[in-house]
């Protein structure tokens, strides 16, 4: 939304911009009471989505969290936590491109270099996606989906 306002700032400068050109905008305010009731959700239940999603990967693999330096359940519970606002955030602002570009291909790195790639790919190609199916509207779903699309695309390989 943000990288679109400001592209249609810099094209139209100097004129009107032209009806096709807002249709992003006229998409977007159709969504927006949508996508802050999604957001509000999201909001609400993070801190329980992250409980569940790592005592679901704790049963799947009891020492998923234990690195060559040690346990590291918090850590990664907070990186959890935090990639669920940001995606919650990107959903709201329907800014994939930030998401992507500022977010998820750096975190990839981080997810790469620990060797948590399995785990990874669970929290974010399954469980992440089926708890926000059972938190969320079949219409909160649709705008969320392109958001954890693109976060199971990125760190569930």
């Amino acid at each position: 939304m943000f990288r679109q306002l400001n592209h249609l700032t810099v094209v139209a400068d100097g004129r009107y911009a032209r009806p096709e050109e807002l249709n992003f905008l006229q998409d977007y305010l159709a969504s927006v009471e949508i996508r802050i009731s999604a957001y509000e959700k999201i909001r609400a239940e993070a801190e329980m989505m992250a409980d569940k999603i790592q005592s679901m990967q704790k049963a799947e693999n009891p020492r998923c969290f234990h690195f060559v330096n040690g346990e590291r359940s918090e850590i990664c519970r907070r990186d959890l936590v935090d990639t669920i606002r940001l995606c919650a955030a990107a959903m709201l602002f329907s800014e994939l491109d930030l998401l992507r570009d500022n977010f998820l291909l750096w975190y990839r790195t981080i997810v790469k270099s620990f060797n948590y790639e399995q785990t990874s790919s669970s929290t974010y190609g399954k469980y992440l996606p089926s708890l926000m199916k059972q938190l969320l509207t079949p219409q909160e779903q649709q705008v969320m989906e392109p958001v954890l699309a693109l976060s199971s695309s990125i760190l569930a390989q």
